[in-house]
């Protein structure tokens, strides 16, 4: 059984979100946006009872307040819903529709089973407490009458979540209550004699190790003393042990050890946070592998909630994470601010949770919207070599290279910080259909767009092309602008930078660029800007070196057209859609 879909209302940050899961499913965003929260929503509605407790399970931390005067009395009740769905018919084993058959909706169009588990949170004044109460309900959101509680129990079994927070402790997930460790330590069984051989020996070797050191005697003898003071055996109150001397003592203590890279055998918990955090991981893997049948059903699917799992690891370690969770069974959903982590795992798989107008947004690649070849684009463009634009909240466009050198230092001129802003720059010269599967992108994921054109015939063309993805209400100047002049270069050119652009030039070239095209200005500002450029060492260098000059003349030197684009930029990231 697949969770497909967690609906919340009014819990905590967020007021309301319908959010559709995959087998893997990785959440991204801002922090603040609701990325923890929805793990948290899930845990707490699959690791509590049934029915009404009273100061029960969500308290009043968990109400969404809308402003500073609400409260929690006064706030919406909480509600989250969890739905499981087939994919196909027939998907679910036997032992789960017959045992759940009291809470399956099934649909008699697709004929796939449906299952909707509610858990609310409200204020109750009669009795000044928060309760909670969890309950199943049909197609239409009504409560199912249950004649008792053994469904939400037997979904438990069927639907096991694991939780591990971005702060995961590898000494606990290893220690004798660990949710994995404990089950192996549990299957530990030895025969009556086999335990009794074993315990002779580890007696005697204790004897040998203590007996090394006399004077232990004489502590022994010392400690004994208590015997005075308080109730203690007559014979031999006093027992060192250098190791555990009974089985089930050292089955307790059983550690992890792993070799480092110049052979010394250490401890887990001596070795980094890095390579604990994956001990946690893989232990995770073989406990589903070995244990989950028997601990909790044969037919059961896993759940595997995860925050930051790229915590404390090296980016090439990251990667090799994203292509490793993709194979992890079961269920696994992944909150992630990693862009080398996003980088390995399918774009259907991202979630990007953001804020608009103070509601909580989802953006989503969904299967089938984009060709395999737009998806090529993305993957090459964005996914595998940016992974990190993906937590921008405003992307702009670019035709050229000089654009894309030029532009993050003429907004810092205008004292716009790239990372504070949160925008990233693309350049889609060479990207199929003139960059227009990145705009969609971009739309899907719900991040902000901009598009500056050159202003020559191409440029124009460009324009035209993001006027196909304007929203409802939107103007094309809301998502894109033209320059006045041919490029970049052009704009600073015809915008008081002719004498500095010039002046870049050796003497005797730019002489003989001007005496080659007498009688055509374009011709010689063209091949003037070329000369300067290379004059300079290369497009990056040549950005440099004009940006410098317009730090020395102020921002308002900027080219207005190029001023208008930077604003509008900085709007959308901001949060001003129009």
């Amino acid at each position: 059984m697949k969770l497909k879909e967690i609906t919340i209302k009014n819990f905590r940050g967020i007021c309301s979100l319908e959010l559709p899961l995959d087998s893997l499913t990785v959440l991204i965003g801002e922090n603040n946006t609701g990325k923890s929260t929805v793990l948290e929503a899930i845990r707490l509605v699959l690791t509590r009872g049934f029915g009404v407790r009273r100061s029960g399970r969500f308290s009043e931390y968990d109400f969404h307040l809308k402003d500073a005067a609400a409260t929690p009395q006064l706030a919406e009740p909480i509600s989250v819903a969890l739905h499981f769905s087939e994919e196909q018919e027939n998907e679910w084993p036997d032992a789960v529709v017959q045992q759940m058959s009291e809470v399956i909706q099934p649909d008699v169009t697709t004929g796939l089973n449906h299952i909707w588990l509610q858990a609310t949170g409200t204020f109750q004044a009669e009795t000044a407490s928060f309760e909670t109460q969890w309950s199943f309900l049909n197609s239409s959101g009504d409560e199912l009458a249950l004649k008792n509680a053994s469904p939400l129990n037997l979904l438990s079994r069927f639907v096991p979540l694991f939780f591990l927070s971005a702060l995961r402790d590898a000494s606990q997930e290893f220690g004798q209550r660990g949710q994995f460790w404990s089950g192996f330590l549990k299957s530990i069984q030895l025969p009556d004699d086999k335990r009794e051989k074993i315990e002779k020996m580890l007696r005697e070797v204790n004897e040998s190790v203590i007996g090394a050191n006399s004077g232990l005697t004489e502590v022994t003898n010392q400690i004994a003393g208590a015997g005075k003071l308080v109730p203690l055996d007559s014979d031999n109150p006093v027992a060192l042990e250098a190791i555990p001397t009974r089985v089930f003592d050292m089955v307790g203590k059983i550690q992890v050890h792993l070799k480092s890279s110049y052979g010394a055998k250490l401890p887990l918990h001596r070795h980094g946070e890095g390579t604990q955090s994956l001990a946690v991981l893989m232990l995770f893997q073989a406990f589903i592998a070995a244990n989950l049948a028997e601990t909790y059903a044969p037919e059961s699917t896993p759940i595997l909630a995860l925050e930051e799992p790229e915590a404390h690891l090296h980016p090439s370690a990251i990667r090799s994470l994203g292509m490793f969770l993709k194979e992890m069974p079961g269920q696994v959903m992944v909150t992630s601010h990693s862009g080398d982590l996003v980088s390995r795992v399918p774009v259907t798989a991202l979630r990007r949770l953001y804020k608009a107008n103070g509601e909580t947004k989802v953006g989503r690649v969904e299967s089938g919207s984009f060709t395999e070849r737009e998806l090529q684009a993305i993957d090459y463009n964005i996914r595998l070599a940016r992974g990190h634009y993906l937590f921008s909240r405003c992307w702009l466009f670019v035709e050229g290279e000089s654009d894309y050198h030029l532009m993050p230092l003429l907004f810092e001129v205008m004292g716009h910080s790239q990372d504070q802003v949160s925008f990233s720059v693309l350049e889609i010269s060479q990207v199929i259909e003139k960059g227009e599967p990145l705009i969609k992108f971009a739309k899907a994921l719900g991040i902000q767009w901009f598009l500056m054109a050159d202003g020559d015939r191409a440029g124009q063309d460009y324009v035209n092309r993001a006027n196909n993805h304007l929203a409802a209400g939107e103007n094309l100047a809301d998502r894109a602008k033209a320059l006045v002049h041919p490029d970049i270069e052009h704009e600073f050119w015809h915008g008081g930078f002719e004498d500095f652009i010039s002046g870049m030039i050796p003497e005797a070239r730019r002489n003989q660029i001007e005496a080659d095209a007498v009688g055509d200005e374009l011709k010689k500002t063209k091949n003037l800007i070329k000369a300067a450029i290379k004059s300079a060492g290369g497009k990056p260098a040549f950005a440099q070196s004009l940006v410098s000059e317009v730090q020395n003349r102020g921002e308002v030197s900027i080219p207005q057209t190029i001023r208008d684009v930077i604003t509008r930029v900085v709007q959308l990231a901001g949060g001003e859609a129009t």
